[in-house]
């Protein structure tokens, strides 16, 4: 009797073992196709990856070699007489020509050698020290050729900026109608660039 129900009792257990082997099984295969019947999981990763990789972000900095910021004595809404912005003349390196498309009305603009141009549009300012104009965000319209230095910027930032500031108090339009006050800074010119495909293996025949 013992022995019959020991060998009765590991055929049990060896049913068991292969039933745990199967259920388990089961559940991996299920696992899988689940993850796999579900194409925009997967799918949604490698598109994400060939946007971010459509263009590189490039930047360059050019200092200002020369400059000045152009204020003209103009009457204010309480009557009395006060320097404001008119303009910007300032060569930056690289040759770079900085200036305003009209004068009194802007925009600012950057021309450079190669016949590329941008002008901005400032997006936010932020205070750098007294005595020193702001520093300045800005967005980017082309204004240029279509190739060249400029020609792919879409932002660019005014830092580390030194004096420039407008003279305090009243001023008298009949005896300086304008001043320029010299100022330096750091103009970095952020470009959006189309990524070189590498080239295509050619195929066998």
């Amino acid at each position: 009797m013992s022995r019959k129900r020991t060998a009765t009792g590991k055929k049990k257990i060896a049913w068991l073992v292969a039933g745990v082997g199967i259920v388990g099984g089961g559940f991996a295969v299920t696992t899988g196709s689940g993850f796999a019947s579900q194409p925009g999981v997967q799918a949604a990763a490698p598109q994400a990856a060939a946007e971010a990789q459509g263009k590189v972000e490039r930047r360059f900095t050019a200092s200002v070699v020369s400059g000045v910021q152009i204020y003209a004595c103009t009457k204010q809404a309480d009557n009395t007489f006060a320097f404001t912005q008119r303009g910007v003349r300032a060569t930056l390196q690289g040759g770079i020509k900085h200036s305003f498309v009209n004068p009194d009305s802007g925009p600012p603009q950057w021309i450079a050698r190669d016949g590329s141009a941008v002008t901005g549009k400032v997006a936010s300012k932020t205070p750098h020290g007294a005595g020193n104009i702001p520093e300045l965000e800005l967005t980017a319209t082309q204004s240029g050729k279509s190739t060249g230095k400029l020609s792919e910027v879409v932002k660019i930032r005014r830092l580390n900026t030194s004096g420039g500031v407008a003279p305090a108090g009243a001023c008298d339009p009949a005896k300086t109608p304008t001043t320029e006050v010299r100022y330096g800074a750091d103009y970095e010119f952020i470009s959006l660039c189309k990524r070189t495909p590498a080239p295509s293996t050619p195929a066998r025949l």
